[in-house]
C-alpha cells in the first residue's frame, strides 16, 4: 500500500504544499484542491468542491470514508486546521472494513440486516428515516459497497452480524 498522501490548502482551496505522496498520487500540485483530488463517492457523484474548507467550522474533521480519488480506492480525511485546509489520502484496496464503522452504524447495519426499513430503523433508535439513510449511505462508502444488501453480505463474509 503506498503511504499517505497530503494537501496543505489556503481556506478557499488553491493548493499551498503536496508532500511527495500527493505529488505521486495526483501529480502537479498546481490549483485548487477540487481540480486535483477528484474524489468521488460510491454512487459517483464529485465530493469535491471548490472552496468547500470554508464550509467547515475551526478545527472540524470531515472523515469521508472510501472513496474513489482519481479512480483509486482512498480513504478521504479533510480538516480545516488554523485557517488553512489539510486533505488526507489514503490508499486502500478497496475492501473496506467493519472497524471503520461508528457504533451507531454498526447499529443501523445490523437492523438493515434484519429486513427493516429506514422508517422502522428511526423509530427504534428515535433518529429520523433520513438519518438513517444519511448512516446507510456512509455504511456502503466505508465497505466499499454499492448497495445495502451488499453491506449486509460484507458484514456477514467477515463474521460481523449474524
Amino acid at each position: 500500500m503506498r503511504p499517505t498522501a497530503y494537501l496543505l490548502t489556503t481556506i478557499d482551496g488553491d493548493v499551498a504544499h503536496a508532500n511527495p505522496s500527493a505529488t505521486s498520487l495526483l501529480g502537479p500540485s498546481e490549483g485548487t484542491c477540487d481540480e486535483l483530488v477528484r474524489a468521488e463517492d460510491a454512487r459517483g457523484r464529485a465530493l469535491c468542491s471548490t472552496g468547500c474548507a470554508l464550509t467547515f467550522a475551526e478545527g472540524e474533521q470531515r472523515d469521508h470514508g472510501i472513496v474513489k480519488v482519481r479512480g483509486q480506492s482512498c480513504r478521504l480525511v479533510c480538516s480545516e486546521v488554523n485557517g488553512a485546509g489539510v486533505v488526507s489520502i489514503t490508499p486502500t484496496d478497496g475492501t473496506g472494513s467493519m472497524q471503520d464503522l461508528s457504533e451507531r452504524e454498526r447499529q443501523v447495519l445490523v437492523l438493515v440486516a434484519r429486513g427493516y426499513t429506514s422508517e422502522r430503523i428511526g423509530s427504534r433508535l428515535a433518529i429520523s428515516p433520513a438519518t438513517v439513510r444519511t448512516h446507510v449511505e456512509h455504511i456502503r462508502a466505508k465497505l466499499c459497497v454499492r448497495t445495502r444488501s451488499q453491506a449486509v453480505a460484507r458484514a456477514l463474509a467477515l463474521g460481523q452480524i449474524e
